[in-house]
């Protein structure tokens, strides 16, 4: 149902740092999640890890007398995975389109806390005519899985999405 667990990265050139994060996703400070792309094949999969720091702007009030991440956080860094993902498999989003998260579903096992390295491994599941993009994937703190997701994505023009106020 979810990927395996991630095996480390092999080829340089498929790894991706931060500022080649940034250059695939819209998200900024303080909602991009994303630290480094470990490994991607595309059409195939994408792992990525996130370092929890208690210095994170999330972290700050959830909760101060127990600092948790927040599960919709994690959910973000997930869809940012695949967001990337997408691209990767099909094209660059044009600077007129965004990606749209359709649905998703989440499972979560154990709590997230500063100090913990999380690795996302996202699997493509189904691409439906260059729009669609259905993926899986779980969260892993030192092999104990902390989370599974399942999500798809749509590619829109945002001009088609009605009156934008920004």
């Amino acid at each position: 149902m979810f990927p395996a667990e991630p095996a480390a990265a092999t080829d340089p050139s498929r790894t991706m740092g931060f500022t080649e994060i940034k250059s695939w996703l819209r998200h900024r400070h303080p909602m991009l999640y994303l630290d480094r792309v470990l490994d991607y094949e595309p059409g195939v999969r994408l792992v990525s890890r996130l370092a929890v720091s208690a210095q994170m702007d999330a972290i700050a009030g959830h909760f101060p007398e127990r600092a948790i991440f927040p599960a919709s956080h994690l959910s973000q860094a997930f869809a940012q995975s695949g967001i990337i993902l997408f691209q990767l498999s099909t094209s660059p989003l044009a600077d007129d389109e965004l990606t749209l998260v359709g649905a998703m579903n989440s499972r979560f096992f154990r709590i997230v806390t500063p100090g913990d390295t999380v690795t996302i491994a996202v699997t493509a599941d189904r691409l439906v005519g260059g729009t669609t993009f259905f993926f899986s994937g779980r969260a892993v703190v030192d092999s104990t899985t902390v989370a599974a997701f399942r999500a798809n994505l749509v590619r829109r023009k945002a001009a088609d999405m009605g009156h934008q106020w920004w």
